[in-house]
């Protein structure tokens, strides 16, 4: 760890292979280390990926807006449900599903109206969604 990261006091974020985590500087001097559930989709302590987060081959430290997406992209693989987040990941799918279907990527605007969501979507995410009552897991894990 270099210098100036030891000196970051702001939240960092990684993917690691699919799983997204973070470090979250706590006020004492602290981190918390937090991980992607696969059972859940929510974020659980993960003291164990401190390593992996720093020395695996694929480890990559990258910025909040990707961190969201992949979040997000991962939520929508393993989860379905009946709330408002699954509402709003419906509309992605059918833009996604539109623009394959039609034999184009995304036009700027689509991809625009996919980063938001995905934002909005991630900010709900933990507050909206209770396992088993308005979303479960697609297949087992």
């Amino acid at each position: 760890m270099t210098d100036s990261e030891r000196r970051d006091d702001s939240t960092r974020y990684y993917i690691v292979g699919a799983r997204t985590v973070k470090w979250v500087p706590l006020e004492d001097g602290g981190l918390q280390i937090l991980k992607l559930d696969w059972a859940t989709g929510l974020f659980i302590p993960g003291v164990d990926y401190m390593h992996k987060c720093m020395f695996a081959d694929d480890s990559e430290r990258v910025s909040e807006d990707e961190f969201i997406q992949q979040t997000e992209a991962v939520r929508r693989e393993l989860f379905t449900g009946d709330n408002a987040v699954f509402a709003l990941y419906g509309l992605l799918d059918t833009i996604e599903a539109t623009a394959k279907a039609e034999g184009r990527p995304l036009t700027e605007q689509e991809r625009a109206i996919v980063i938001l969501t995905q934002r909005k979507t991630h900010a709900m995410f933990e507050s909206v969604c209770r396992l088993g009552e308005n979303y479960t897991r697609k297949k087992p894990y």
